[in-house]
């Protein structure tokens, strides 16, 4: 019995560190960028954040890309299929399956309900800066980012809503970035905030990025959201909203939607977003102006507790199967401890009388 309790603390511990461990997908490039090409060779985008085989690339003009294949600076794309936004956030019956599974969790509830609740702007990678304006690309302690923030957390003042905008610094800017801003996110959601948003800068070239609105010089905004997260599903379906409301406005201005491998703190809330506003080489200026015209667009949805309960229901689904998920991880682990599945079925077997016999091998797709 001592034997086997040690094998369960054993794969308790291996769980809980493979948690924790800093996923690859959440880290950027130092040495350039992927460009993003579709089956006919054409440019969907460019980024600077890693791209691995499943990411996926949801374009302005929402054709869902999934990445099939890396080789070195190009990811190679297949395209899924066009996505219908507004079909996309009709609520499902999954997502209240879900928002009944919440609420019988206790887990999520509080986060739909209450009025004037703020909306909360921090910066993971708060050195982020502008080379034309800022002189580099990173400013340390006081990163041209910041004042981006500044620039959406006014627009939406201005416009009556309530917002709370973090300045602590999450330096330096390295692989341990996103666990050092999950304390300053878990600290903003005990303000009980509508939507929480991270917001940085890309590091691409300009043209990537670069808009004019009215006769105006602004840049392009992307929404990011993490594949690796219980609230994937949630997270998605608010940045779909987002891109929805703000294509209503200003068609082109949200260039598209990144699904990378990572979580990005989106595990902790449902209506977690991660927006990049301009690239290294846009000047702030722009990428202010950029900000403003998303906090003007986006504000209803931004602000708008009732579109969080659809988001809601489909992380609290989607929270449940990554349970079941690890569960079958842990058994598999056990089994493999114990000397597999073989002798736990025999072990079944022995007990209730069966006779268990292996079945043929499945065959690879």
């Amino acid at each position: 019995m001592a034997k086997k309790g040690c094998r369960i603390c054993s794969l308790v511990l291996l769980l809980l560190l493979a948690l924790t461990i800093p996923v690859w997908g959440e880290t950027e490039r130092e040495d350039g960028y992927y460009t993003l090409v579709n089956e006919e060779g054409e440019v969907i985008c460019r980024t600077s954040h890693q791209v691995g085989k499943g990411d996926q690339y949801l374009s302005a003009d929402n054709y869902l890309y999934r990445v099939e294949e890396v080789k070195e600076d190009t990811a190679h794309l297949r395209l899924v299929r066009k996505v219908n936004l507004e079909a996309a956030i009709v609520p499902s019956l999954a997502a209240r399956i879900g928002t009944a599974l919440s609420q019988l969790l206790a887990r999520g509830e509080e986060y739909v309900q209450g009025e004037n609740r703020p909306v909360a702007i921090y910066h993971t990678h708060s050195d982020e800066s502008y080379v034309p304006t800022d002189g580099s690309s990173s400013v340390h302690g006081n990163g041209g980012i910041l004042r981006v923030g500044d620039s959406m957390a006014q627009t939406l003042q201005e416009r009556g809503s309530n917002v709370v905008h973090d300045k602590t610094s999450h330096e330096p800017h390295d692989a341990m970035a996103y666990d050092r801003s999950r304390r300053t996110a878990v600290e903003l959601l005990k303000k009980n905030p509508i939507a929480l948003i991270d917001i940085h800068r890309d590091a691409v070239p300009p043209d990537e990025y670069a808009e004019e609105i009215n006769n105006t010089a602004v840049t392009k905004a992307q929404l990011v959201v993490g594949r690796q997260n219980p609230n994937m599903k949630a997270n998605e379906a608010f940045a779909q909203q987002v891109k929805a409301e703000v294509d209503k406005k200003y068609p082109g201005f949200i260039k598209g939607i990144f699904y990378g491998k990572g979580k990005y703190n989106q595990d902790l809330a449902p209506r977690m977003l991660l927006v990049e506003l301009g690239a290294h080489q846009n000047s702030r200026e722009e990428a202010e102006r950029g900000a403003a015209i998303f906090a003007t667009a986006a504000q209803d949805v931004l602000t708008r507790a009732g579109a969080s309960n659809r988001a809601v229901g489909g992380g609290s689904t989607r929270a449940l199967l990554w349970i079941i998920g690890l569960a079958i991880v842990g058994i598999g682990i056990y089994s493999a401890i114990n000397g597999g599945l073989g002798r736990i079925g025999a072990k079944i077997g022995g007990t209730t009388g069966g006779t268990g016999t292996d079945g043929e091998d499945p065959k690879e797709e």
